[in-house]
């Protein structure tokens, strides 16, 4: 053997972390690309691209992540999503462990619904991870509009804080922020800092097990996310395809519940998803792909909530699903994608949503609909997705 293929030989350590990184990929792959992703060379290779976005989340929610000297950071983007993130959401994330206390300041921005969530556990461990506490801006002052904010997380009490106080669990655990937009062009994302209380700086350097222990969160995360999500997914799948049921998701955005099904829509054909419009704080909906991604919507009218929506004269919300522009306010782009998923939310709703979905004629899509149908024209329609596309990137691009 050649000094130079000496050279290329692997320390051991990282060897090992290598295959476990290929062995978890490949899984992720697995989990993504078969059952009905396999039937569309579309589907399949979104899947894939997925495994590869849920590496690239592990890696910055896992592998970089130190509670002892925590970052929050962005979890989802525009390019990386994973279980559905809401189009109207931004999410944020961080470790922190029960045996520190931790400090969040800033401006709170100005976001419909703000939600403050600690979990017990790790994300790359489910179902070992639950919500331990929650604070949201419906409770009270402290997380006003607006506002600046100052907020302590400790595993001990501090009276003296009052409902700036949040109880952190003993043990790993995982901060969750989450930004709810209703008016896209005028609420305004937080800009916050997490910081450790009583911490160094500089951090000690990262040891060698640290690291390696990271990398195994990561490659468990990649694992547990792709099967967790492929099998609600295929449960969607089998849902009854003429109508949308509330249901309840542990673990996720607490006091919401989610109208989740799926469609099918060939080329030349809408579906026109109907019901009451919920009586929430917020409600919306929007298309996902077999990946459990987030149609493009920030480039194509693939969500609506309930401050965009038309709501017709007798109180009820009506959408159309198809692949090329109907002319009415309410339409969801299919993008391309003849099967895929329907994800709504509502939080805080009065009642139990149920829509239904019949599928007609594209050509014949407004004999279905009141005669009171809001229409929109191509310019109109031109500008819409002008301003979609600068409130997103206003709200995933000015903060960290």
């Amino acid at each position: 053997m050649s000094e130079a293929a000496d050279d290329r030989i692997l320390p051991a350590t990282v060897a090992g972390l290598l295959a476990d990184c290929e062995s978890a990929f490949a899984e992720a792959v697995a989990n993504l690309c078969t059952g009905p992703a396999a039937d569309h060379p579309l589907y399949a290779l979104e899947g894939f691209r997925q495994a590869v976005r849920l590496a690239n989340a592990g890696h910055l929610m896992h592998l970089e992540a130190d509670p002892a000297n925590p970052l929050l950071i962005k979890m989802q983007s525009l390019q990386r999503q994973m279980m559905s993130p809401s189009a109207d959401a931004v999410y944020h994330q961080a470790r922190l462990h029960g045996d520190y206390s931790y400090r969040l300041t800033g401006n709170r921005g100005s976001a419909h619904l703000f939600q403050i969530a600690v979990y017990r556990g790790s994300s790359a461990y489910y179902p070992d991870f639950e919500p331990a506490c929650l604070r949201d801006n419906l409770e009270g002052e402290s997380l006003a509009a607006g506002k600046d904010l100052e907020l302590v997380f400790d595993a001990s009490p501090r009276p003296e804080l009052g409902d700036r106080w949040l109880p952190l669990p003993g043990g790993e655990c995982e901060l969750h922020v989450r930004q709810y937009y209703y008016d896209w062009r005028s609420e305004e994302p937080a800009r916050l800092v997490l910081e450790r209380e009583g911490g160094e700086h500089p951090p000690p350097p990262i040891g060698a097990d640290a690291i390696a222990e990271r990398v195994g969160h990561m490659n468990s995360w990649l694992r547990v996310q792709s099967a967790v999500g492929q099998r609600y997914v295929r449960s969607l799948l089998e849902a009854d395809p003429e109508i949308l049921k509330g249901i309840d998701i542990p673990g996720a955005f607490e006091g919401t519940c989610y109208i989740n099904s799926h469609y099918r829509c060939a080329p030349e054909e809408a579906v026109i998803m109907e019901g009451e419009a919920p009586d929430a704080v917020y409600w919306a909906f929007q298309l996902s792909n077999l990946g459990w991604e987030g149609l493009d919507y920030y480039q194509r009218q693939t969500s609506l909530n309930g401050h965009q929506a038309v709501i017709d004269d007798d109180g009820r919300f009506r959408t159309v699903i198809s692949h090329r522009d109907p002319g009415v306010a309410n339409w969801l782009d299919a993008g391309g994608r003849e099967l895929g998923i329907i994800n709504g939310r509502a939080f805080r709703v009065a009642a139990t949503p149920e829509f239904r979905l019949t599928t007609v004629p594209l050509e014949r899509v407004l004999d279905h609909l009141p005669e009171t149908t809001v229409r929109v024209s191509g310019v109109e329609r031109a500008r819409s997705l002008r301003e979609r596309w600068a409130s997103v990137h206003r709200r995933y691009c000015s903060d960290q």
